[in-house]
């Protein structure tokens, strides 16, 4: 929509370089001049926690992503033009969009849907609620879940399901397909729908990868697949069998080929990591399969009951424009490449066998946040992805959280050493 009667303020939404959604609050009656020459604002802000200096941006509003919020209020989310006139790069949205443009057909017939994963507390922290998996709980930690599916329903954004997760208080949102960009910008609504409903009811939403010990992580599963280009069945992920073509084993076999890489943008804080490699259910090693739920990549039927390739890495705390950009990226290099993902590691009744693994020569994701950040500057297709101001706010950024981290003092590490010799 672009209609603005009945609209008396309007947030002009941006996202930093960590994910974090912030915005301008205009009035209606300049929207129309922010459309033609944009909206003026500090771009130091897209750095986050790492601004060093003042940049003078302007914010830029998508008119297709115009929503009426009810009681006057609008949102838009908005690209980044830089003091020459020209897309800013180091804008996470402009370099999604950047990217979708430099793709070709690639971006435009990729789509995914998405399950978002989270935790609902109390005031206190507490979970709000112990229902178990898909239980039938009802109070309060399902009434927020259900009214924000309501509302992004209502903002033309279709809701799949929503189901009580594994851990006490965990709760899953299922979004429907969307292209890229599209995607990217319902998973940062979602998120902050979410947060107010949570807020209106009393209560507080997490989208933190591992909040609680010995409780499960929240991941970020994006189902993808591909709608036809009308180049016929050469540019289809699966047959008509569900099974995956040519085109399809290059495209997992590049997003398997970057997936270290692709850690940085999927994992992308301290907390990530105790997620990963916790269990069965969050990946660490860089597999794929059909029904090994500790596999970075399983291939089957999605959310939406239709064929798909689950990327299984994520987690909430993702920016989703640059986790988007990056699958893309890897998955484009997969098919003009040819890479081969090899077969699938279907785990037995027994589980995991890390013995099978050493075997298999089973390459491991990163264990922390500093290797992904090493392990994603050293590949040169997902650097080549982004503008270099884009790439050195986000790493620096990460590594400070990362030395700020190390210099801390534990209550697992005084439990163990406070007593010792």
């Amino acid at each position: 929509m672009t209609e603005t009667d009945g609209l008396r303020w309007i947030r002009l939404v941006f996202v930093d370089v960590f994910g974090a959604a912030h915005a301008v609050a205009l009035p209606a009656a300049h929207f129309t001049d922010a459309l033609e020459k944009g909206a003026p604002f500090d771009g130091s802000a897209l750095a986050g926690r790492a601004r060093h200096f003042e940049e003078d941006m302007v914010l830029r509003p998508d008119p297709a992503t115009l929503l009426d919020l009810g009681e006057g209020q609008g949102r838009v989310a908005c690209t980044v033009i830089g003091p020459d006139g020209l897309p800013w790069l180091g804008d996470p949205r402009t370099a999604l969009v950047t990217k979708l443009t430099e793709l070709g057909s690639v971006a435009s017939t990729y789509r995914a849907a998405a399950e978002v994963e989270f935790y609902i507390l109390r005031a206190d922290g507490r979970p709000v609620d112990r229902g178990g998996y898909f239980g039938e709980l009802e109070g309060p930690g399902s009434a927020v879940t259900r009214a924000a599916a309501s509302r992004l329903s209502g903002y033309g954004v279709e809701v799949i399901s929503t189901h009580l997760e594994s851990g006490p208080g965990q709760y899953e949102l299922d979004l429907a397909s969307l292209a890229p960009l599209a995607l990217a910008d319902a998973l940062v609504l979602a998120k902050q729908v979410l947060r107010e409903e949570a807020t209106h009811a009393g209560l507080r939403v997490t989208f933190m990868a591992r909040p609680f010990v010995n409780e499960p992580g929240s991941g970020l599963h994006l189902h993808q697949h591909r709608e036809s280009s009308g180049d016929g069945d050469g540019a289809a992920l699966f047959d008509s069998r569900g099974t995956l073509t040519v085109v399809g084993r290059s495209f997992l076999g590049g997003q398997l080929a970057h997936a270290s890489g692709l850690t940085a943008l999927a994992a992308p804080n301290i907390n990530s990591y105790k997620r990963l490699h916790s269990g069965p259910e969050a990946p660490g090693d860089i597999i794929w399969g059909h029904l090994n739920r500790s596999a970075l990549i399983r291939v089957g039927s999605s959310c939406e009951q239709r064929p798909a390739i689950e990327f299984r890495l994520a987690d909430p705390a993702a920016n989703p424009y640059l986790l988007v950009a990056g699958l893309l990226a890897a998955a484009a290099h997969g098919m003009d490449a040819g890479l081969d993902p090899g077969g699938p590691f279907e785990e037995d009744i027994g589980g995991f066998d890390p013995a099978t693994a050493t075997a298999m020569q089973v390459r491991r994701l990163p264990r922390d946040l500093d290797g992904a950040l090493d392990a994603l500057l050293a590949d040169d297709v997902l650097v080549d992805a982004f503008d270099s101001r884009l790439l050195s706010r986000l790493v620096d950024g990460r590594r400070v959280e990362a030395e700020d981290f190390r210099a801390q003092v534990t209550p697992w590490e005084v439990e163990h050493y406070v007593d010792e010799a």
